[in-house]
């Protein structure tokens, strides 16, 4: 009986610990064949940190596969932006889940190897939910980056892709510098519906229409809608990882006084039910 109920038990917990609601994997191959995966996905109680419970383990203490290592860590993150070390690297996160519609925690996936191009593929057949039509591969990160270039690779949209590397041929935001002085090209996955897309194209279009200045700014700025048509009836200003709301409300003169320095994204809705995104940096 005791190796029964301990059975049952190793049983109950190994489904727990892979019960995620969604997950997926990303197989990456690089110019002379060395191979990694990541596992990626969402849960109600998933965090953008490392959740034992559904098996994601911190694997930071481990040195880089010199071949090729891919990541999801907090490095970039970290270095740019409070110029310190990451606290974590994993080959499996599952992050938050969210409102359908609204975006889901962003991952940011590090890549080392000396033979470029990667190619990446994945089962493009589970994003055809609706909630799902949106996820993204991409070489910016999500939020503001539609004024840029860079690839969006939709990931219902195909089901493999082969990249350059980001830094520094892109742009020197994109990548870092490890304590090991390996250079380190930073990518994104986020997960969400197709006003990914579409919020995309109407800021697009929009983009001589709507101005928000000064930016930079040490203080406060202006929101200018040239638009004869369309009102701003919202305004949010998120945080670098587009979760946390900070200010909300339809004042086109924000002071950002209170804010670090740093960048965040402003979202605004539009009376169409569409969303303009402006990237600004506090200084």
């Amino acid at each position: 009986m005791k190796k029964l109920n301990t059975l049952l038990f190793l049983l109950i917990f190994s489904q727990y610990v892979s019960g995620q609601e969604f997950s997926f994997q990303m197989y990456f191959e690089d110019a002379i064949g060395n191979k990694d995966t990541l596992t990626i996905g969402f849960d109600i109680n998933g965090t953008d940190t490392i959740d034992t419970e559904f098996g994601e383990v911190n694997i930071i203490s481990i040195p880089l596969d010199t071949s090729l290592d891919v990541r999801i860590s907090n490095e970039w993150h970290n270095r740019l932006y409070q110029n310190i070390p990451g606290t974590f690297h994993t080959k499996k996160q599952i992050t938050e889940k969210k409102d359908c519609g609204i975006w889901y925690s962003l991952n940011s996936i590090d890549i080392f190897t000396n033979n470029w191009p990667v190619h990446v593929h994945w089962d493009s057949t589970l994003f055809s939910d609706t909630c799902l039509n949106g996820s993204l591969f991409t070489s910016v990160m999500p939020g503001g980056w539609w004024d840029t270039g860079g690839f969006r690779e939709v990931l219902i949209g195909s089901n493999s892709f082969s990249f350059e590397p980001n830094y520094p041929y892109y742009d020197n935001y994109y990548g870092y510098i490890n304590d090991n002085n390996d250079t380190i090209d930073v990518f994104w996955q986020t997960f969400g519906d197709s006003t990914l897309i579409t919020t995309a194209i109407k800021e697009i279009k929009d983009n001589e229409k709507i101005k928000v200045f000064p930016n930079p700014t040490s203080r406060r700025i202006t929101i200018e809608n040239a638009s004869k048509t369309l009102r701003i009836e919202n305004i949010r200003i998120v945080d670098i990882n587009t979760k946390e709301q900070l200010i909300s409300g339809t004042d086109k003169n924000i002071d950002l006084s209170g804010l670090p320095t740093g960048v965040y994204f402003i979202q605004l809705k539009m009376s169409n039910g569409q969303t303009v995104i402006r990237k600004i940096i506090k200084k």
